[in-house]
């Protein structure tokens, strides 16, 4: 009995032994496919894209934004021709809030050649537009009722020198009770021409709020 245990344990040592040098000789193999030094294969990282910019920090704003136009009072203009045609305020307007630095043309004579006034303002294509509201004034009360005639005229030099004028707004019917706006395109002109034509002489034409807006 004591024999045949000690067979036993002999057998079971010498598989055990087997299983061993088979495990170290494995170990041999792989290690000799592998090749040292070999680092182990590690999950892929997925490439991540660059983070876009926070909303609380905004990258730089390289857009533009237009600029708003700006304008400016037509008796800050220098006066080409004509500063002798212009007037002060009637002193029955004075003090009137709507009558604010006007600009005041004296009527012709209506006599000979006397049959309008121009005054002519300097613009150098600086210029867009005018606006304005035409408010006739004649002291008698016969004439009250006369009406004026306004013209913006501008003049355009052209390339070869050459000089071309235009009526680009003009106002026909009003009266000391019934003032009327004028409104004129300036673009690319060179100068701007105020004419002017009275139903009567001695009274004046009064422009108020005469603006020109610069591009």
């Amino acid at each position: 009995m004591p024999a045949r245990r000690g067979a036993q344990v002999a057998v079971a040592l010498t598989v055990l032994g087997v299983l061993i040098a088979a495990a170290a000789l494995a170990r041999d193999v792989f290690d000799w496919k592998v090749g040292p030094g070999r680092p182990a294969a590690s999950a892929s990282t997925p490439e991540t894209e660059p983070a876009a910019p926070s909303r609380a920090n905004p990258g730089p704003d390289t857009s533009t934004s237009p600029v708003p136009a700006r304008s400016v009072r037509l008796d800050t203009l220098a006066v080409e021709a004509g500063a002798a045609y212009l007037g002060k305020l009637p002193r029955q307007l004075a003090g009137q809030p709507e009558y604010d630095r006007p600009v005041v043309i004296g009527c012709p004579t209506n006599a000979g050649a006397d049959k309008q006034r121009d005054v002519t303002y300097r613009l150098q294509r600086r210029y867009l537009d005018l606006t304005s509201t035409v408010r006739p004034f004649f002291s008698s009360d016969d004439e009250r009722d006369g009406i004026v005639l306004v013209y913006a005229q501008v003049a355009i030099r052209q390339k070869d020198g050459t000089i071309t004028r235009v009526t680009r707004g003009q106002q026909f019917d009003a009266r000391m009770d019934n003032p009327q706006k004028l409104v004129a395109d300036l673009e690319g002109a060179d100068e701007l021409t105020l004419r002017v034509q009275c139903k009567y002489p001695g009274g004046s034409v009064i422009l108020t709020d005469a603006m020109v807006s610069a591009g």
